[in-house]
């Protein structure tokens, strides 16, 4: 390797240590990569069948970063209608989650006993039969203003940049996440199963027109087309953070779209604590 040569790559620290003539102790190898989070949970799952059901690429990111590289992406087909209205926004929240979270177990379900049945009858299948999710996990998440208005969800470009005008102009806003676990019961007794529901808020501050952040700002933001997958349309660890956001009170995690250290806990209790809390109604939390 010509280390003066501007077009060889740059040298690992070892051969510019050899080259360089630096005597080096001999020593473990070096550990490339992400190094895993022992956990028991997670030992458990990496094993087991876990749906996530959200579509959203970040949630994903978050718990393959965890080590579930392996989750079965399965988004809810369930419509969301409550009416915003008649409920608080953390109730909308925590509705819509647990909504998500039954329906695709629920269709999980549906699917293996219809694979099942084609099985029994000699029927040719496209793929195995799968195997029972052994935890489910759904989450949505909104913005709320001070008012307590549930900012609805951009569905245009023109939205997405009246959205976030009316977010840097009303200066601060509530980012809601409700996180709903789901893991089928071990002795099968009524319903079937155990459910955990956690809603975490974090108050996020935009900047203001005179810190940087007038129409145009905005405007070539969603062009990027960053925070299109988002709730609030923006992207709070990429180029929306920089720019948008001036300061968060509360967890990171949550307005990128997922608890992650309660998602854990929940997903700890309706697994292997499970039947410890109401009898008959699972393990949930508000």
């Amino acid at each position: 390797m010509d280390l003066t040569n501007p077009n060889d790559p740059p040298p690992e620290y070892i051969q510019a240590a050899q080259a360089h003539g630096m005597r080096l102790r001999q020593s473990a190898p070096i550990k490339r990569g992400p190094y895993p989070i022992d956990l028991p949970i997670l030992s458990y799952l990496k094993s087991k069948r876990v749906i996530l059901a959200s579509a959203s690429p970040r949630r994903k990111a978050l718990l393959a970063q965890l080590g579930l590289s392996s989750l079965e992406v399965s988004p809810s087909s369930e419509p969301e209608d409550l009416d915003k209205a008649s409920h608080t926004p953390e109730e909308y929240v925590a509705a819509t989650a647990r909504r998500k979270c039954l329906a695709v177990y629920q269709a999980a379900l549906a699917e293996q006993e219809e694979q099942e049945a084609k099985k029994a009858k000699g029927e040719p299948l496209v793929e195995e039969v799968p195997a029972d999710p052994a935890l489910v996990i759904a989450a949505d998440t909104i913005i709320a203003t001070r008012a307590g208005q549930i900012l609805e969800k951009p569905r245009s470009e023109a939205d997405h940049i009246r959205a976030l005008k009316h977010l840097r102009d009303t200066r601060v806003h509530r980012v809601l996440t409700a996180v709903c676990v789901l893991a089928p019961k071990a002795d099968a007794t009524h319903p079937g199963y155990e459910i955990a529901a956690h809603t975490e808020e974090t108050s996020v501050f935009f900047a203001q027109a005179d810190d940087g952040l007038p129409d145009d700002v905005i405007e070539a933001y969603v062009r990027t087309r960053e925070g299109a997958d988002k709730a609030g349309g923006y992207a709070l660890q990429g180029i929306g953070g920089m720019i948008l956001v001036d300061k968060i009170e509360g967890s990171v995690d949550n307005v990128i779209g997922l608890p992650v250290r309660k998602c854990l806990q929940l997903c700890e209790k309706v697994v292997f604590r499970q039947g410890e809390d109401e009898e008959g109604h699972g393990s949930e939390e508000e």
